[in-house]
């Protein structure tokens, strides 16, 4: 800190400080006593705050400011990786018992989406997702069911042009595939049919996190000839209590294992 006060990333910060030590958020005016900043510079930079989404504020009389979604988001991407592959872990086995097919949970990164979790039933075919794979975001039913929930940047960020023809079921043009992440956003499942292999399906469910998003998703893999035998629903309604089960986990850690990381 100067002479002169803090400087404006240090402001910044106090901002954020004192409303997340807060429980049920902060006004202007508390924020402004707590940080001693002046209140136009206080007014200022909470509306920067917001506008970056690391605040969020209600639409009350006495505006009430909270953390943003894109701050949790920060922190639910620094979780602590072993206590989450420890939670994604017991899920994908207990589902894979349930279904009897390969089972796995991935998650979004910078610029892949790639598994954390696997496990694969005792039986005669097995299909194998291993943990640190990278998911082709354009064909996998995983990578789709977490894409289809971000902004149009981190798409674009991900699913670079010219798309890859893994088969000749896969879509290769981009508008294609957002045109089917409509789909998921609708039924809140995906499907990848035959794209990645002629001989294999795979469906997932998005993984939502309270006030940071998708970042994760729980899938199953097997082949087309089983998997298509029965509907849809048999195995996307399983999908999707086991993502309910491991967010409620996640969310269930303490604070403090978010940045352990």
């Amino acid at each position: 800190m100067s002479k002169d006060g803090p400087g404006p990333i240090e402001r910044y910060f106090q901002i954020l400080e004192a409303v997340a030590a807060s429980n049920d958020g902060l006004t202007l005016t508390q924020i402004t006593t707590i940080t001693d900043l002046p209140k136009p510079t206080a007014h200022r930079l909470t509306r920067a705050l917001v506008e970056a989404g690391a605040l969020s504020v209600d639409d009350s009389w006495y505006k009430t400011f909270r953390i943003g979604s894109r701050m949790w988001r920060m922190l639910y991407l620094g979780q602590n990786t072993d206590s989450v592959r420890t939670c994604a872990q017991l899920v994908v086995d207990d589902l894979a018992n349930e279904l009897h097919e390969t089972c796995y949970i991935v998650r979004l990164g910078r610029q892949h989406i790639r598994s954390i979790a696997r496990s694969a039933p005792d039986q005669g075919h097995r299909l194998h997702v291993l943990p640190g794979e990278i998911l082709p975001g354009h064909a996998a039913a995983s990578a789709k069911a977490i894409l289809a929930f971000q902004n149009d940047a981190l798409v674009k960020q991900i699913l670079q042009e010219p798309l890859e023809p893994l088969t000749s079921r896969t879509k290769t043009i981009l508008d294609d595939v957002r045109a089917e992440f409509e789909s998921v956003r609708s039924s809140d499942f995906a499907i990848c049919d035959r794209e990645i292999d002629e001989n294999i399906m795979a469906f997932a469910a998005p993984v939502h996190l309270d006030t940071v998003g998708t970042i994760y998703s729980v899938g199953l893999t097997g082949p087309h000839s089983r998997l298509s035998q029965m509907p849809t629903e048999h195995w996307t309604q399983a999908l999707q209590q086991a993502a309910d089960r491991f967010a409620k986990m996640l969310q269930s850690q303490p604070a403090k294992d978010a940045v352990e990381a």
